[in-house]
């Protein structure tokens, strides 16, 4: 157990100090494993605050602190709608699903003092957890593959099938541990071992490549080595072209993974004029079919259909009711859909999109306090190494939101608050520290 201070905690329970802060690490390395041992580590977690903080230094911190208020009114905004929600039992558990949005800003984003050491350990243990569930999925894999020599094992869900995770948001966490290497190699407690550092490099951008989500593949390319390459040439020419090389690496290996057949390539192939034509044949149902992307587009034109038909602009249809809303509509285009798609009971699908998604369950109101908590921080001055590593988090999240409800499962819900109120407690933290020198 690392030996360091714990920002804001009383130093009369030195004991509680050290507990919270392995509550924090316990969370980081936790995120990218089963969802309960997670979910567990954040209860844990908020445990071990109760018996450290001040109540009233909270408050106060909190009312300093306008963002964190705004997180936890977009969680009265869920709470309110459970009342005009017709379904409260469905209403009742997406209210706890989401209790990570109220109590982070409490437990984390109120401390009042910078701590890189911390701030350090849980980077390092988020990657070091991103390690464990690479190698167990990649075995795990290889075990599955030996019974039926099924190449697939090794890719997008089949490879974290195991864990019972979903690769788009394993791909998500694992691109920011590449981004904190990458961004900010000082935040990783191994940062003077060069070789590992690489190594670890090496094997997430591997993990990732296997996923093979596109929209976070997308990402790497279109933010976070633009941003790296940005920020190193900034500092050190030198350095800028080192980066630049190996943005032009990477781009090669896709390269040749594109020019190749193999099971990263039809993912792509899916997204295809010749891949979508036939997603919904009304002249014959029976050609119709849906793949992982065109199930997409119908839900969104649907859950548009939903929005417009029950006049949910304003106030939205409550957290509870969004299933049963969907359903009215979905069967409408019944006589679109093969017996297969039918069965599948697609309106209890989510938005797969958390703009429409909280548009529809919150209206307007809800969709503009997302959007708020989105995009103020971004206007932040965060102090270096945060900066960019923040700006690769924000826009790499904001990208994933428009093809996953993430916020609507604890795998995203508990990733994204973590971090969101890590970054928000160290840029409120420095302001304040700057501001009394």
């Amino acid at each position: 157990m690392l030996n360091m201070p714990t920002a804001s905690l009383t130093k009369s329970n030195p004991l509680a100090n050290k507990l919270y802060t392995a509550c924090l690490f316990l969370v980081a390395l936790s995120i990218p494993m089963y969802y309960r041992i997670n979910a567990l580590a954040v209860v844990l977690l908020a445990i071990s605050w109760i018996f450290t903080e001040d109540f009233k230094s909270t408050f106060t911190q909190l009312k300093k602190r306008p963002l964190l208020i705004c997180w936890i009114l977009w969680y009265a905004l869920h709470a309110i709608s459970y009342f005009y929600s017709d379904y409260k039992t469905i209403a009742s558990a997406d209210l706890e699903s989401k209790l990570s949005i109220l109590l982070l800003p409490l437990v984390i984003g109120t401390q009042n003092k910078e701590n890189e050491t911390q701030l350090k350990g849980v980077f390092t243990s988020f990657i070091i957890g991103l390690l464990v569930i690479c190698i167990l999925s990649i075995g795990s894999s290889y075990l599955a593959y030996q019974k039926d020599h099924q190449i697939s094992h090794f890719f997008y869900h089949n490879l974290v099938h195991f864990a019972d995770a979903n690769a788009v948001y394993m791909s998500w966490y694992v691109l920011i541990g590449i981004a904190i290497l990458l961004l900010a190699p000082t935040a990783f407690f191994f940062t003077k071992q060069k070789s590992i550092q690489i190594i670890t490099i090496i094997v997430l951008e591997l993990f990732l490549l296997m996923l093979s989500a596109r929209m976070v593949l997308l990402c790497q390319f279109a933010i976070v080595l633009p941003i790296l390459i940005y920020q190193s040439t900034k500092k050190d020419f030198t350095k800028g072209l080192i980066n630049s090389g190996f943005a032009l690496v990477l781009l090669a290996v896709y390269g040749i993974i594109f020019l190749t057949n193999n099971p990263i390539k039809e993912r792509f192939k899916e997204m295809t004029p010749s891949q979508t034509k036939n997603w919904v044949s009304k002249e014959d149902p029976s050609k119709q079919q849906f793949n992982n992307f065109t199930l997409r587009i119908f839900i969104w034109e649907t859950s548009m259909e939903s929005i417009q038909h029950e006049h949910l602009y304003w106030y939205g249809s409550g957290i509870g009711d969004v299933a049963a809303i969907q359903q009215k509509t979905i069967e409408k285009h019944n006589f679109e859909l093969n017996e297969g798609n039918r069965a599948k009971k697609i309106w209890e699908f989510n938005m797969h999109n958390m703009y429409i998604q909280e548009l529809f369950m919150l209206g307007i109101i809800g969709l503009l306090t997302f959007l708020f908590i989105l995009c103020r921080p971004l206007f932040f001055q965060f102090t270096t190494p945060y900066k960019w590593l923040f700006w690769s988090f924000q826009l790499t999240s904001m990208a994933v939101f428009f093809i996953e409800s993430a916020l609507q499962t604890q795998a995203g819900i508990i990733f994204f608050s973590f971090f969101s109120m890590l970054f928000l407690q160290h840029y409120y933290s420095s302001k304040e520290t700057q501001s009394t020198v």
